[in-house]
């Protein structure tokens, strides 16, 4: 079965950049369209680089092991 509102959605989304091009400008919506994109290519921290106390709060072991009972009490 062919769904007769397929084109809908993209006729919508253009319109809507219409819009904002012509509200706030062409350079304004391109500059912040590419430094969307951009900051979902920065760099994120990698599990290696966290120290323990962060790997812990995102569920990750730790780098080391915790030390034993017996090198705490001396």
């Amino acid at each position: 079965m062919m769904d007769s509102n397929f084109h809908t959605g993209a006729i919508r989304l253009q319109d809507l950049i219409d819009d904002l091009v012509t509200e706030h400008g062409a350079g304004r919506v391109t500059r912040v369209l590419v430094t969307n994109l951009l900051a979902r290519l920065r760099k994120r921290p990698r599990g290696e680089e966290l120290s323990n106390h962060l790997r812990r709060d995102v569920g990750l072991p730790p780098h080391d092991p915790p030390p034993g009972f017996r090198d705490l009490m001396m």
